[in-house]
C-alpha cells in the first residue's frame, strides 16, 4: 500500500484497501498467511512527515506449541507509524544515539512515496501471542508415546509416574518424613 505523500490532503486522508498475502514475507513453516490482508486507516501530513493510524485485519495459520497441530489464528490489531524523509535521517553524520520508546513507530522512507507494508507486516507478527495455542485447555502431546491428547488418551500416561531421574529425590523425600 504506497501513497504519494504530495497526494494526501492536509487535512488528512482516510482510506481502506486489501492487500494479498503473497505481499507479505509470512510464510514459514510454523506461520503464514493464510487471508488478503484488510487495512483501514487514516494518513495525516505535517510538512513532509506523514502519521498513520488504521487497523489491520487477517488471519494465519500458526502451529501450537503444544499438540502441534496447525490452526487458524485471527489478527485484529491496530498500527501506527511516524514516516520520515530519509533525507533528515542521514546516518552518516549523526552520532550513534539512544533509542526511545517513541523512536520504535518511525520509518524512514526515500523519494516521494510511503509504503505501509512493512508498519504493517511488523504489527501482524507483534499480534501473535508469545505462545501460540490452538485452545486455552490444550491437552498436548503425551510426554512417552507422543500421541496427541485432545483426540483421546493413550493409555501410557498412567504408567510412569515422573522423571526417572529424581527417583533419588522421591527417596530423600521419604527418609524425611
Amino acid at each position: 500500500m504506497r501513497f504519494v505523500v504530495d497526494e494526501i490532503p492536509e487535512d488528512g486522508l482516510n482510506f481502506a484497501g486489501e492487500s494479498q498475502k503473497q505481499d507479505f514475507a509470512i510464510d514459514s513453516a510454523d506461520c503464514r498467511l493464510s487471508a488478503p490482508v484488510k487495512v483501514t486507516g487514516t494518513l495525516e501530513k505535517v510538512a513532509r512527515e506523514v502519521f498513520f493510524q488504521g487497523r489491520v485485519e487477517t488471519r494465519l495459520k500458526v502451529t501450537c506449541c503444544r499438540c502441534l497441530e496447525p490452526f487458524q489464528f485471527l489478527v485484529k490489531s491496530g498500527v501506527t507509524a511516524h514516516f520520515v524523509p530519509e533525507s533528515n535521517h542521514a546516518q552518516e553524520d549523526r552520532p550513534e544515539i539512544e533509542l526511545h520508546a517513541e523512536d520504535i513507530d518511525i520509518e524512514y522512507y526515500e523519494g516521494d512515496a510511503i509504503d505501509l507494508a512493512q508498519a504493517v507486516h511488523d504489527q501482524i507478527l507483534l499480534s501473535l501471542p508469545a505462545s501460540c495455542l490452538c485452545r486455552e485447555d490444550c491437552r498436548g502431546l503425551c510426554p512417552h508415546c507422543g500421541a496427541n491428547l485432545n483426540q483421546g488418551d493413550c493409555g501410557c500416561r498412567d504408567e510412569v509416574s515422573g522423571d526417572p531421574r529424581l527417583d533419588i529425590l522421591k527417596t530423600l523425600k521419604d527418609k524425611i518424613k
